[in-house]
């Protein structure tokens, strides 16, 4: 795994990580078809159970946690604490990004509407609260130096708005060309969502809503309609 930083990174015990790779070859023998793998905030990948073969894994993780940060603030705006996210593809092809023990991503690659059900059903149960427990128990903090929390009932409801249309037009990009959503773009995106949260941390309203903004602009030129 990648050395962790200040802001994402985590490190497991020896026994966590046999823990966690027993977790996921669980999740992986029990659902039809399926591969997982669990990465940090940043999309870096911690471990892997099943690599499928001519998936580019390490692309899959960026853009799905460049994708959860872009609606990570859309949940707070509806009093959710996270979003889970599923994408389908053809074939019944599903893809599933679930967060856990708030600094991990769980993403799964499985077929059928029935396994996606059958995933939902074991992170809500035991198997979700002890791969929770594993990441609970790693090493280092999410941030060194964490943002003031502030409730989203103090946020202007101009930032929220500028918070609400970026995200809109990420999912609506994301939709239409989601061959666009490199690394890059969604290294991009992970950053700007990293200086909105401390702008806002900072009550900082007015550039908060100019990250927004500025970002909107650089995506829709970046990735046009």
């Amino acid at each position: 795994m990648a050395l962790s930083d200040a802001n994402v990174g985590f490190t497991l015990t020896p026994q966590g990580r046999t823990r966690l790779i027993r977790l996921l070859d669980t999740f992986a023998e029990q659902l039809p078809q399926a591969s997982a793998f669990l990465t940090d905030l940043a999309g870096r990948i911690v471990e892997i159970a099943r690599k499928p073969m001519g998936v580019k894994l390490e692309e899959i993780s960026a853009l799905a946690a460049g994708c959860y940060a872009s609606t990570e603030k859309l949940a707070g705006s509806f009093r959710e604490k996270h979003f889970a996210l599923a994408f389908e593809h053809e074939d019944e092809r599903q893809v599933l990004v679930w967060p856990v023990g708030e600094r991990a991503l769980l993403v799964v690659l499985l077929k059928g509407a029935r396994a996606m059900e059958q995933l939902e059903e074991k992170m809500e149960g035991p198997l979700g609260a002890d791969l929770a427990s594993v990441v609970a128990e790693a090493r280092e903090p999410l941030q060194a130096v964490p943002p003031p929390r502030v409730e989203v009932a103090e946020v202007p409801s101009e930032v929220l708005q500028a918070e609400r249309v970026l995200n809109a037009l990420v999912m609506e990009r994301q939709a239409a060309k989601p061959a666009a959503f490199t690394p890059e773009v969604s290294a991009r995106l992970l950053r700007s969502r990293e200086d909105v949260a401390r702008a806002i941390g900072g009550r900082n309203w007015q550039m908060a809503v100019d990250l927004c903004r500025t970002t909107q602009a650089w995506l829709s030129t970046a990735i046009p309609a």
